[in-house]
């Protein structure tokens, strides 16, 4: 597939393919989207058209997030600069262009059900009071061929996509008028904003690095400090499959990561918005996180719904939109979340947050203690049996022992030792068998690559021999040319095809903690590669053709894409 382009404004996210917007969601990561031709060839779009042969299309970051496409053509160039302004519903098209084109402006309601009703350059919801306008200050001739086409000359300007949720809101609208905007103003403000972010640059692997730092950034919900797994739904792991989910949600485990992340890579303001989310979401009645994911604005998740109408991604059925995970129980998360603050107050020392949140710590540590013998559906949000997994036990560990350091570094008492030793026995008596960790306990001699992760998190040291030996193994059954990594054989839905890139990573991290430095580098050097030139990366990644597959960007595999070039800095650095 073409490269896709990822922008952001912290309130919703686009995707960008060649000249073409392909994935806009309004106003919010999680809305019905406007332009939706990712998902569907009729799903809307708003698409330069140059009047001459394209000879070549080049791609880049122009400046953080603002995405620049340079088009050669047989007669001349197009420039266009792509960027969601801060505050707005409204997508900028910054265009120079030596020659003449035309733009497909054709947006939807509701992902591409509805049809919109046109009132000169206002396209208005039928089912709804929610509009969007096409507008522009373009110096050059512009004229309308149809509803949904334009005529442009050479010239230069802004091109723009005005949202509003009402019609008497909108720019068009009565108040709009005497409210005039000057987009070119909104544009730079912006690039602004994005530039004052101060990166430490990486040694090695930089545009990766700078790419990854700013896809957390633009993963989060400014409104509430919510990170979002992903900006699409049902991209599909296999291209015709059904594995197809919608990612666009807060999930406890991937914003925990990516919390780590934004430590990592030194924004401590930043990961802390994320966890001080997280923790308004603990409740004392029940699992301290009753759900493993979350809307954005921390409410409940939605239903699972298929859109049936949309042929899907290279006709990959269903789509979906909501996740069913929602009703799941996984038993990892509260282990993840305790992990990010215990970095949080690792780097900070910050003793007065922790002990202002103490009591919802203890929380955790108090119902992982009376309930770590319950199954789940793990990591991987199997939608089979529930099981005792082995990862999801080790995270509970990890979540019972970083609260009791936290509370002894408060000076307050570490209660939970005794449940930490007989759920450590517990691992070690049932997951484990021929020398090394099983997938699930009592489960046959199958690992699982969720297992990578037991020494990056502290169950285990990552010389121990039971862990060598589990090394060994997943290398052995599930690492693929010695790069990327399979969660796991099969599951409940069959073969798993393609490798994973969290897992991946993973990889490279226990890697370089046992010193195989050039291994790690040899991963980093790999997706370094295929992710070139935008360096955005997916869920998944077909090695064949070394293409990303599943949701994209995918946000957890940037976070820990930071985590892995600051650590290697740190070790070579002494």
């Amino acid at each position: 597939m073409r490269p896709l382009g990822f922008i952001s404004n912290q309130k919703t996210a686009a995707l960008v393919q060649d000249t073409s917007i392909v994935w806009l969601p309004l106003p919010k990561f999680d809305s019905p989207s406007v332009f939706s031709r990712l998902l569907d060839e009729e799903g809307g779009e708003f698409t330069i058209l140059p009047d001459h042969k394209v000879r070549e299309i080049r791609q880049y970051y122009e400046y953080p997030l603002v995405l620049r496409t340079e088009v050669i053509t047989e007669k001349g160039s197009i420039t266009i600069s792509d960027l969601l302004p801060l505050g707005e519903t409204v997508v900028i098209r910054k265009v120079n262009a030596e020659v003449g084109f035309k733009v497909l402006f054709k947006p939807v309601f509701r992902y591409a059900l509805y049809r919109p009703i046109i009132r000169n350059s206002r396209f208005i919801n039928p089912k709804g009071r929610d509009c969007i306008a096409f507008l522009h200050s373009y110096r050059g001739k512009v004229r309308r061929k149809d509803k949904y086409l334009w005529k442009l000359s050479e010239g230069e300007g802004v091109l723009v996509a005005n949202y509003s949720s009402d019609i008497e809101h909108g720019i068009m609208s009565e108040r709009g008028k005497t409210l005039t905007a000057n987009y070119e103003i909104s544009f730079d403000e912006t690039v602004k904003f994005w530039d004052s972010f101060d990166i430490k640059e990486a040694e090695k692997f930089r545009e990766l690095f700078k790419a990854s730092v700013f896809t957390l950034l633009g993963s989060i919900y400014s409104s509430s400090g919510g990170s979002i797994a992903a900006p699409t739904t049902s991209l599909p792991e296999v291209e015709g499959g059904s594995r197809n989910w919608d990612y666009r949600f807060t999930w406890v485990r991937d914003s925990s990561i990516t919390a780590i992340g934004l430590l990592d890579a030194g924004f401590v303001v930043e990961g802390r918005r994320i966890i001080n989310f997280l923790f308004s979401l603990i409740n004392f009645s029940s699992k301290p996180f009753y759900f493993p994911l979350y809307t954005i604005e921390g409410t409940i998740p939605p239903p699972e719904v298929k859109l049936n109408w949309l042929s899907g991604y290279k006709g990959s059925k269903p789509v979906r939109v909501g996740n069913a995970a929602s009703k799941q129980i996984q038993l990892d998360v509260e282990g993840f979340f305790v992990s990010a603050v215990y970095k949080y107050y690792q780097n900070t020392r910050d003793e007065v947050f922790l002990r202002d949140q103490f009591d919802k710590l203890s929380h955790i540590a108090d119902w992982v203690s009376r309930n770590w013998t319950l199954r789940d559906s793990g990591i991987w949000e199997d939608r089979g049996e529930p099981r005792h997994y082995t990862h999801s036990k080790m995270m509970m560990w990890i979540a019972l022992d970083k609260v009791g350091k936290m509370a002894t570094a408060l000076g307050e008492t570490d209660r939970w030792s005794e449940s930490r030793e007989k759920l450590r026995e517990w691992i070690l008596t049932n997951c484990v068998k021929d020398g090394h960790f099983i997938r699930y306990a009592d489960g046959e001699n199958e690992v699982d690559a969720s297992l990578l992760s037991a020494p990056i998190y502290g169950f285990i040291s990552v010389d121990d021999p039971l862990f060598t030996a589990t090394l060994d193994k997943i290398e052995k059954e599930l690492v693929i040319d010695g790069v990327f990594v399979k969660r796991y054989k099969k599951d409940f839905m069959g073969e798993a095809k393609y490798p994973f890139l969290l897992t991946t990573v993973w990889l490279a991290r226990v890697y370089l903690m046992l010193g195989e430095v050039s291994k790690a580098e040899r991963i980093l050097e790999k997706l370094e590669k295929v992710s070139s030139p935008l360096y955005l990366m997916g869920e998944h990644i077909d090695p064949v053709r070394g293409e990303f597959t599943g949701n994209f960007p995918q946000v957890f595999v940037h976070a820990e894409i930071v985590s892995l070039i600051k650590n290697a800095e740190g070790r070579a650095n002494g």
